[in-house]
C-alpha cells in the first residue's frame, strides 16, 4: 500500500472557496497513466497535477489531468503547482519571488511564485507568443452558445487563439449575454472539431474587471471551468491584437461568477512593434487542505 501526500489550493482566488480548485501530488513518480487518471476522477476537480523529478533543466516535471483526460498545458494548474512545491518545501523558497520552471508536455514554462511574509501567495506564468487561427463563423459561434447573432459584439470577430492550447475566443455584446451563454450539446462536438473549446467574453466598460468570461469544456469533464489561465492568455493576446488592451498594461479578467466560484485573472502582454510576443497570466493562490491518498 502506498500513501501519496497532496495539497489542494484555490487558484485565481482572493479567498478560500473561490477561484479554481486544484489538487497537487508532489511525489507522483512511479504512478501509471491509468492511476493518475483514476486519481483525477476521484478528486473530481477541474484539474489535478502530478509532479515528477525534472527530466531536463527545469525544476519539476508536471502532468495535468482533468477527470476525463490528460492536458498538455493549462494555466491554473501551472500557477497552483508552483506555489505548492514552494509551500511544501519541494523547491527552495526565495523572497520576494521564487522562480520556477515547470516541464510540461508543451515544453518548459516559467512561473514566478510571489512570496509575502515567508509564504507563497500567488504566481505569474509566462505564456509563449500567441498563434492566431481562423475567424469563426459568427452564426456558428452564436448558435453553439445558445445565443443569437445580436448577442455577439458588433465590431470584434470570434477567432481561434492559442498560447499553448487553442480556444474559441468569442466576443459578446455585454455581460448580460455572457450570463445567458451556455452550450448546445448537439452542436458542441462539431464546433470543437472545427474550431476549439468555448471561451465567450464581454468587455465590462470598467477598469477592473476589464472583461468577464466563461469557459465550457464538458467533454473534458468540466461543464464550466471557474478560472482558465490557458484561455485568459489567448484572450489577452486577442484584445491586444485588436487594439483594445494596451501593451504592458495589466488587466483583470473575471470568471467563475456564474458557477459560484468568483475568480480574478491578471493578464498583460508584451510586444515588438505590432506583434504580440508573450503573455503573462497571474493570480492569487490560497491553500485549502492537505492530506494523503492511499493506493
Amino acid at each position: 500500500m502506498r500513501s501519496l501526500p497532496f495539497m489542494q489550493v484555490d487558484v485565481f482566488a482572493e479567498r478560500r472557496f473561490a477561484g479554481n480548485p486544484l489538487a497537487v501530488f508532489p511525489y507522483a513518480d512511479g504512478l501509471t497513466d491509468e492511476q493518475m487518471q483514476a486519481i483525477a476522477r476521484e478528486m473530481n476537480l477541474s484539474e489535478t497535477t502530478f509532479v515528477w523529478p525534472a527530466e531536463g533543466e527545469g525544476d519539476a516535471c508536471v502532468r495535468i489531468f482533468t477527470p476525463g483526460t490528460e492536458l498538455p498545458f493549462a494555466g491554473h494548474p501551472s500557477l497552483g503547482t508552483a506555489c505548492v512545491l514552494v509551500r511544501m518545501g519541494v523547491l527552495r523558497l526565495q523572497t520576494p519571488v521564487t522562480p520556477v520552471v515547470l516541464e510540461l508536455n508543451v515544453g518548459p514554462i516559467r512561473v514566478d511564485v510571489e512570496v509575502e511574509i515567508g509564504e507563497p501567495v500567488g504566481a505569474v506564468m509566462y505564456q509563449p507568443a500567441p498563434e492566431f487561427g481562423a475567424e469563426i463563423v459568427r452564426s456558428e459561434a452564436a448558435a453553439v452558445l445558445g445565443l443569437t447573432g445580436a448577442d455577439l459584439h458588433p465590431d470584434l470577430a470570434p477567432r481561434v487563439v492559442s498560447t499553448g492550447l487553442p480556444y474559441a475566443v468569442i466576443p459578446l455584446r455585454d455581460t448580460d449575454a455572457v450570463a445567458r451563454s451556455g452550450y448546445v450539446l448537439d452542436l458542441l462536438p462539431a464546433f470543437e472539431r472545427r474550431w476549439a473549446e468555448l471561451y465567450p467574453f464581454a468587455l465590462t466598460g470598467a477598469a477592473a474587471p476589464f472583461a468577464e468570461a466563461r469557459c465550457f469544456a464538458p467533454f473534458a469533464g468540466i461543464p464550466e471551468d471557474p478560472a482558465t489561465g490557458s484561455a485568459a492568455g489567448p484572450l489577452a493576446a486577442y484584445l491586444a491584437h485588436e487594439g483594445v488592451l494596451a501593451i504592458d498594461a495589466t488587466a483583470v479578467i473575471a470568471q467563475g461568477r456564474h458557477c459560484g466560484r468568483p475568480s480574478e485573472i491578471s493578464v498583460s502582454v508584451t510586444a515588438e512593434g505590432d506583434r504580440v510576443t508573450g503573455v503573462r497570466v497571474g493570480g492569487r493562490v490560497v491553500p485549502v487542505l492537505a492530506g494523503e491518498l492511499t493506493l
